[in-house]
């Protein structure tokens, strides 16, 4: 996958649960890499419009990165 920091929620449960919740930037990060991935899964298997869509994801989880914490 990508190379980044993010991390997964604890213990593989939702922020919502126990274990401390990520924050905005860290949830955005981990999303950002796991559709790093998955974008590049769905271009080696000539799925592009599914690779489009994952991209445009991509994209939205990178701006928020940036955005409010």
């Amino acid at each position: 996958m990508t190379g980044t920091r993010a991390r997964p929620p604890a213990s593989g449960a939702s922020p919502s649960r126990e274990g401390p919740e990520l924050t905005h930037q860290e949830a955005a990060e981990y999303i950002a890499s796991m559709l790093g991935g998955l974008r590049l899964v769905a271009q080696n298997a000539q799925m592009p419009f599914l690779a489009y869509l994952i991209n445009v994801a991509l994209e939205e989880a990178n701006n928020e990165k940036t955005n409010r914490d």
